[in-house]
C-alpha cells in the first residue's frame, strides 16, 4: 500500500478544469493512485481518501463552488 502527500492530492484537484463533487474527487484518486492508497499530511498519518477529504474541507483547503468542490489556494501551505 502506498502513501501519497496531501499535496500531491491537491495538485490533481488543482488541476482540474472545473469543481468537482465529492464523488468525483473520491473516483479521481482512485485511478490516479489506486483503490488502496492512503494519504498523509504533515501531522497525520494512514488517512483514507474519505478521511482526507475531512480533513481538507475542515481546514478549509477545499472550498465549494456550486455543487463542486475546488482547492482554496489561499489555504494551502507551501513548503
Amino acid at each position: 500500500m502506498s502513501s501519497v502527500h496531501a499535496h500531491e492530492f491537491l495538485a490533481m484537484v488543482a488541476d482540474a478544469a472545473e469543481p468537482k463533487t465529492l464523488e468525483q474527487l473520491q473516483a479521481m484518486a482512485t485511478e490516479r493512485f489506486g483503490a488502496d492508497v492512503r494519504f498523509h499530511t504533515c501531522k497525520f498519518d494512514d488517512l483514507t481518501i474519505d478521511a482526507l477529504l475531512t480533513f481538507l474541507l475542515e481546514r478549509d483547503k477545499l472550498m465549494q463552488v456550486g455543487d463542486g468542490y475546488q482547492v482554496n489556494a489561499a489555504r494551502v501551505c507551501n513548503h
